[in-house]
């Protein structure tokens, strides 16, 4: 008799259980069908004016429009992009603030920051908005005129050359870090306070090279101000057809790129986050954010939250190497 009833009441418990996840999901899936009620937040990293910060007004603008729901942004600039990051780790998990920044807090900023208010898992990817290539520049008086000859002539004078960053453990200082370790060259690595003065001293021969993305300085390259040895990437840039990949130049392990995406908090609803990927892919398929990326050398995305899951995966993986490779140890 007790076993009878034991058992009666080990399957009333299961029904139970069953019954409970199904409202859950119910419930997860209401809340997703009526997302959004009100309107969203999106937080950057960087400050007014910046290029990111235009590019992500004009992605917000048509994700207001699609969503029919107001879309503020919100500067949140300093430390490298912890700041907007922790404040987006520490939100409310409903898929209403949202972070539009680069992948690197979440790639290898463990591996940067010797502590961090905020761990990978503290996000939930939404959606990969596009990547664009880098380069290495220089002045047009600078005597290599090729990757092969930049890479000889920096092996016939180690630790002469110069690149120049705007800080430790920014991208310009890791991706000439990159270049250090995939070429086999060793360079002198000059912080800057101030981008235009990188510009002003790469332009007059006073820093010798200069890492960074092609929509950063493609002005000056088009001007004949700097050279660009090449890009990385899959594909010569339209914007700059004469000028080779890193592959075409015989150096094909040199491959660091600027990117940026969407992030929620972690424990957003998979339904609130699958319905922002989606208003996001349909964002970036617009004709006008394509050939507004396009002028800057980057290519509009849209992926789906596993997508660019497993997109930040195999970029931590490269970039945390040479993240060690460079020693570089940031207090936040």
């Amino acid at each position: 008799m007790n076993d009878s009833h034991d058992i009666t009441r080990r399957q009333g418990l299961a029904l139970i259980g069953v019954a409970a996840g199904a409202l859950a999901l119910n419930a997860s899936d209401a809340a997703a069908q009526a997302f959004p009620t009100r309107s969203l937040r999106v937080v950057l990293p960087v400050g007014p004016g910046s290029g990111l910060d235009a590019r992500a007004r004009e992605v917000t603008q048509k994700l207001s429009e699609l969503l029919s729901q107001q879309v503020v942004v919100e500067n949140r600039p300093g430390a490298g992009g912890i700041i907007a990051m922790n404040l987006v780790a520490k939100a409310a998990a409903d898929g209403y603030t949202l972070a539009l920044a680069g992948i690197a807090p979440v790639a290898y900023y463990s591996a940067l920051y010797r502590k961090l208010p905020f761990a990978p898992g503290d996000f939930a990817p939404v959606s990969l908005l596009a990547t664009g290539p880098s380069s290495i520049y220089a002045s047009p008086d600078f005597a290599p005129r090729s990757v092969e000859e930049l890479v000889t002539y920096a092996k016939s004078k180690p630790g002469q050359l110069s690149f120049a960053s705007q800080g430790v453990g920014t991208f310009q200082h890791l991706a000439g870090e990159w270049f250090k370790i995939a070429a086999g060259v060793d360079l002198l690595h000059v912080p800057y306070k101030e981008y235009g003065q990188i510009l002003s001293d790469l332009e007059s021969g006073r820093v010798t090279l200069l890492f960074d993305s092609t929509g950063a300085v493609l002005g000056h390259v088009q001007g004949g101000k700097l050279k660009a040895f090449a890009v990385t990437g899959a594909q010569r840039l339209g914007s700059l057809p004469q000028v080779p990949t890193f592959a075409e130049a015989g150096l094909p392990a040199y491959e660091p790129s600027v990117n940026y995406g969407v992030f929620a908090p972690a424990g957003t609803p998979p339904a609130v986050v699958e319905s922002l990927s989606l208003a996001c892919a349909k964002v970036q398929k617009s004709k006008e954010i394509q050939e507004s990326l396009a002028r800057f050398g980057f290519s509009s995305q849209g992926s789906t939250p596993a997508e660019f899951a497993s997109y930040i995966a195999s970029e931590r993986e490269r970039w945390i190497k040479v993240v060690r490779a460079s020693g570089a140890k940031l207090e936040y």
